[in-house]
């Protein structure tokens, strides 16, 4: 795992923990998972994707 990728895995995971979205965004990314257009998409990318998603 590159040092970026573990910064973006940080700054999603304070920003969700800071503002209380656990749920939605652990909800979010269970959606996904069914999901096959976020099958080829990494671990950081769909984290990404799902917190724009909750931010909505």
């Amino acid at each position: 795992m590159s040092k970026q990728t573990e910064d973006t895995f940080y700054e999603i995971h304070q920003e969700v923990e800071q503002k209380g979205l656990r749920k939605k965004f652990d909800k979010q990314l269970k959606k996904m998972s069914n999901q096959d257009k976020h099958n080829n998409k990494t671990a950081c990318e769909r984290w990404e994707y799902a917190l724009i998603r909750i931010k909505e």
